[in-house]
């Protein structure tokens, strides 16, 4: 965890970050609400550097959680369609046998049927993916909720970088996802859906910045994710 705020500080200790912190979080297009918090907690922030103090903001508020291919046993990936589900299966598979694990890239239809009748193949890790569908479907949700409660199952939830944030927040409330995969970093300069998803009551399991399976899936620190926000081209 980063150090904590000094109690004496002050918004006049260090005008020059509040500003710098500020017209990032406008540039990359947060929600409102986000954008607040974030720009108040990094506020009582002692050291004059907005990287530290937006480090600090977003280490209250994001918590990382990598995926433990080396003990998962199913893992289904859900999100909407064009989230990016497909490179981020053949990511896991590859990152899996890395690792010694066997897997298995399924359909989350048949997959699913085989760890509710407890036929799964023990040593085996079975990346599921699930059909897209459009956010907006208050049923999808419903029914892609229900499936986290099967036994050996983790539900993760695929968000595109390219969706607009205060969807994302919604998306990820609805569905009440326990950890996503934000995709697409490398095709935006805004990363206000990353942290809306971030920040949406799901941890942060990795990002993907390469359409290429080969290409490992990251994991974001909080001061990592701060220079990201801080040095992001204007335009």
């Amino acid at each position: 965890m980063t150090a904590q705020p000094s109690q004496t500080a002050t918004l006049l200790s260090f005008p020059r970050p509040r500003a710098h912190i500020g017209a990032a979080l406008k540039r990359h297009r947060l929600p409102e609400g986000l954008a607040a918090m974030l720009a108040r907690e990094s506020e009582g922030f002692a050291e004059v550097s907005a990287y530290a103090a937006l480090a600090y903001a977003l280490d209250q508020r994001i918590a990382a959680a990598p995926l433990d291919l080396e003990r998962a046993r199913g893992i289904l990936l859900v999100g909407p369609a064009g989230s990016g589900k497909s490179t981020v299966a053949a990511k896991i598979c590859h990152a899996a046998a890395l690792v010694g694990r066997k897997t298995n890239l399924a359909r989350a239809d048949g997959a699913l049927g085989l760890f509710r009748t407890g036929t799964n193949p023990p040593d085996v890790l079975m990346v599921m993916e699930a059909d897209g569908f459009n956010p907006l479907n208050a049923r999808a949700a419903a029914a892609f909720s229900a499936l986290g409660d099967i036994p050996g199952v983790e539900t993760v939830g695929v968000i595109s970088a390219l969706s607009d944030a205060e969807d994302i927040a919604d998306l990820v409330a609805a569905f009440h996802f326990r950890r996503v995969i934000v995709t697409n970093l490398d095709r935006t300069r805004r990363l206000g859906a990353l942290l809306a998803a971030g920040t949406s009551g799901a941890q942060l399991a990795h990002v993907c910045a390469s359409p290429h399976a080969d290409e490992a899936l990251e994991t974001l620190e909080p001061g990592a994710l701060a220079k990201l926000l801080l040095d992001s081209p204007a335009h």
